[in-house]
């Protein structure tokens, strides 16, 4: 089930790299939320998948009109439940996974190099924003999904993120993984590392939840 999980987080992340430039705050913005260079460990690349959804489909609707009809529902589903924009921001490890990654010849559920899958979502307001946290499902992600098979969970201040959040970690035969999900202010937060040390992923998590404003 955590297997299964965070595949489905990361396979739907990459394929739904949704951005937009509004703001939700004096001084913030979805781009400026999302996961930085700076919050990770050195050497990681920003893969070009990361960006706005006008690009993204521009992209993918004539190189991969499966995915692109699959990013366009699920952007509409989003946007139907109190979602006005959303940014996406992958890295990985170099440039070829990257490629590799974001074409879809990389199984993420086998990866054993560095994987960072983050999904920024605004809202039209903070209480439909905590609505969404608490019983929503965005982009087939949730917290139900984050408690179930048994592995342990730590929720609520505890994380470092706020009361509404929850954080997995999990420690496979071949991967290290670190889910997260939390809202602050009008922002919902996905956050997927692989194969990072707890430190460095609890610093970043922190890092990105600092910027809301």
């Amino acid at each position: 089930m955590i297997r299964r999980a965070v595949v489905a987080l990361v396979v739907l992340a990459a394929i739904t790299a949704c951005g937009s430039s509004s703001q939700a705050g004096q001084g913030t913005s979805l781009s400026n939320v999302a996961i930085q260079n700076g919050d990770l460990p050195a050497g990681m690349v920003r893969c070009d998948l990361s960006g706005d959804i006008a690009s993204f489909l521009d992209k993918e609707k004539s190189s991969d009109p499966t995915t692109y009809t699959k990013v366009k529902t699920d952007w509409d589903t989003a946007r139907a439940n109190g979602a006005t924009g959303a940014y996406a921001a992958l890295y990985t490890d170099t440039g070829g996974h990257c490629t590799d990654f974001g074409g879809g010849a990389a199984n993420p559920g086998a990866a054993s190099y560095k994987l960072v899958v983050n999904f920024v979502v605004q809202f039209k307001d903070e209480a439909t924003a905590s609505n969404g946290y608490s019983t929503g499902s965005f982009f087939h992600y949730s917290v139900a999904d984050l408690k179930s098979g048994g592995a342990p969970v730590v929720e609520g201040t505890a994380t470092g993120l706020g009361a509404n959040s929850i954080v997995r970690n999990a420690y496979l035969i071949s991967q290290t993984v670190f889910v997260a999900l939390w809202q602050n202010k009008a922002y919902l937060v996905i956050l997927a590392i692989l194969n990072v040390d707890s430190t460095a992923t609890q610093k970043a998590a922190v890092s990105e939840n600092s910027r809301i404003k």
